[in-house]
């Protein structure tokens, strides 16, 4: 046989067949197969010790995190929005790093045991039976299939779970905070301040004097680049969205009425009421009994042993117990749904609806705008939608601004000009450029009468062009000269009034002066807290941050000076006391604060350990396999 293949391989005909076949071997990947082989990997994509994941497992994971994701998204997120956005990669390095700790506990012959995995799956309410409050082997099976797990592979997801915590308690469980760390945060937290304060304006009495034309023109020139106009751009802008088009569809009046007929119990109904018998008992195999004897039809006057049992007809908003509502009232119950057993108060409650009592209707001439507007919207959503795609196909044949609009039919927004934040030469702010930043901003990247692209907001789609450019410069004299007086006038004001209280407090430091007397000479009360506070006390009375900040960083005695929101008018503080934690304090806050500390060191001990194992067991990875698997989203099946 080896001797026909050697002869085979020796002829022409023999090597155009080997050809073939490497080069089909390479087609189909092969060439992953054996760098997988010589990775040592075999099919996984990522391995640390004995512990891996391969494809299967990675797009399981995935698809398990978009679910998750995707039941209280508004958008959901597909696959391929996943790859795009670089979360299949983050999620690889996710359980890269869940494998890395499960191979090191793995090294260490870390493995829970079968009567832990039994517990845990024991304590998930998913998989209870509600009557009974026991692990339901259908149920549990019921759930699985749901989310696409086999009864081993969730076993061994639980007994890896039990493995990373029993890792991550065992590095924390024992640690504590040393006393002196304690110690330190009880002084700081527990220390209490007292200050005073009064408000003073240098310039209340001595406003400055206007200055002389000749003073506002040296300014100006000595100013040039300062006052400098930025650039600014006329903006044409085209803004589509369905409202656009509403002119463009009809709502007849049989369409709302046959809405209005097929819809209006559920939403143009008052609430209805509802009656259910509610019964208690004092314990659960009371409750059970009864649910059974009720779930089967049975009179609820007929049950025996309850504490209380009534009749009771009400509004979804009148019952107070969520879970108790939902059951009663939720969407698509009806005569004869059933509640329970649930301990509410130590007490088990049993709960089965009688009836249902509609609300009153609202008349079709109340809500037919409300109708005609939803359909309408509807169909102009259709019409927006095909305009999207015009879009597309005029954009990409090159049509101009005006051109576009034309065809659309929509109007040309001819804007201002602005600068790169959409502010016109007046300091006014445009709304519809505020509406779509991205397009002012490529807008500016952009020569004069470029198209910027598409850009679609969460009501509304953006194209725009430049129309004009004004390049920067700057005004002339005589076009400011009030503008620049302002801001000489202003800059002087500034200067003058922080020169005046930094004299005030370098006087009061230097006991030049009294507080009190600085008080006085300024006309302005003094005023102080009614009790020292600690930091915890100053936050929940509202004191101002910076106020704090100044509190408790500045030394008994000492005045400091702080702005207020007011142009040149600053708040002159001093500090009255500084009071140590008392013990009652010390007692109230030292648990608290040793707990905290003991989390924290706690933390940085976890974090301290997925280093280590990081540094013991390297992960290995074929980033080969993965860019294979992300080929199976990218590409159409």
């Amino acid at each position: 046989m080896l001797a026909l293949m050697k002869r085979l391989t020796n002829s022409v005909f023999g090597k155009l067949v080997v050809m073939v076949i490497v080069v089909g071997m390479a087609f189909f990947g092969v060439d992953t197969i054996v760098s997988q082989i010589r990775g040592g990997l075999g099919a996984n994509l990522a391995q640390a010790g004995s512990r891996g994941f391969d494809a299967t497992d990675l797009d399981r994971r995935v698809e398990t995190v978009l679910r998750n994701m995707n039941a209280t998204s508004e958008k959901p997120v597909t696959k391929t929005e996943a790859l795009e956005n670089g979360m299949i990669d983050q999620i690889f390095e996710s359980e890269s790093a869940r494998i890395n700790i499960l191979g090191y506990g793995a090294s260490l012959g870390l493995k829970p045991s079968t009567e832990a995995i039994l517990a845990q799956t024991r304590s998930i309410e998913a998989f209870q039976n509600p009557l009974t409050g026991e692990l339901d082997g259908t149920i549990l099976r019921q759930r699985l299939q749901q989310l696409g797990f086999t009864l081993n592979e969730f076993e061994e997801q639980v007994g890896d779970d039990l493995t990373i915590a029993t890792m991550q308690v065992a590095a924390t469980s024992a640690v504590s905070a040393p006393k002196v760390f304690s110690d330190l945060q009880v002084e700081y937290f527990g220390e209490a301040r007292n200050v005073s304060w009064f408000l003073y304006d240098p310039l209340k009495n001595s406003p400055p004097a206007d200055p002389t034309a000749e003073e506002v023109k040296a300014y100006y020139d000595a100013n040039l680049e300062k006052l400098k106009q930025p650039e600014r751009r006329g903006v044409d802008v085209l803004r589509m969205s369905a409202e656009d088009f509403l002119g463009e569809v009809d709502v007849t009046d049989q369409e709302v009425a046959t809405i209005y007929e097929a819809t209006k119990s559920e939403r143009f109904s008052d609430p209805d009421q509802r009656t259910y018998a509610e019964l208690t008992f004092d314990n659960r195999d009371a409750a059970r009994e009864a649910f059974g004897l009720l779930a089967g039809g049975g009179d609820p006057s007929t049950v025996r042993g309850a504490l209380s049992n009534q009749l009771k007809t009400a509004r979804a908003a009148e019952v107070a117990d969520e879970t108790l509502r939902d059951a009663m009232f939720g969407a698509g119950k009806q005569s004869g749904a059933m509640f329970g057993p649930r301990e509410v108060g130590g007490r088990w409650v049993v709960a089965r609806l009688i009836s249902v009592q509609p609300g009153p209707v609202k008349p079709l001439e109340e809500v037919a705008e409300i109708i005609r507007g939803e359909l309408g919207g509807e169909r102009a959503q259709l019409v927006f939608t095909a305009k999207m795609e015009r879009l597309d196909e005029v954009l990409a044949a090159g049509y101009d601004l005006e051109q576009i609009a034309t065809d659309l039919k929509l109007p040309v927004f001819s804007l201002l000009p602005v600068d790169a934040s959409g502010t016109t030469e007046k300091g006014q702010r445009i709304g519809l450029l505020n509406e779509a930043p991205e397009a002012l901003a490529q807008a500016f990247r952009l020569g004069q009468g470029e198209l910027t692209s598409r850009f679609d907001t969460p009501t509304a789609i953006f194209v725009a062009s430049t129309r004009e450019i004004v390049p920067p410069s700057t005004p002339a004299f005589e076009e400011i000269s009030d503008d620049v007086k302002a801001y000489l006038v202003a800059e002087k004001a500034s200067s003058a009034a922080l020169e005046a209280v930094n004299s005030m407090t370098d006087r009061l430091d230097a006991a030049e002066l009294t507080f009190e007397a600085a008080a006085t000479s300024v006309g302005e009360p003094i005023e102080t807290l009614p009790a020292a506070m600690t930091r915890s006390t100053a936050n929940q009375a509202g004191i101002p941050g910076p106020i704090q900040q100044a509190m408790f960083s500045t030394p008994l005695g000492k005045a400091v000076n702080l702005p207020t929101g007011t142009p040149n008018v600053f708040v002159v503080l001093k500090v009255d006391s500084v009071e140590r934690p008392s013990p009652e304090s010390v007692a109230g806050i030292a648990q608290e604060i040793s707990t905290a500390i003991s989390n924290t060191l706690g933390q940085d001990l976890a974090q301290a350990l997925q280093a280590e194992i990081a540094a013991t067991l390297k992960v290995r990875t074929n980033k080969g396999s993965l860019e294979t698997y992300k080929r199976t989203i990218a590409e159409p099946q």
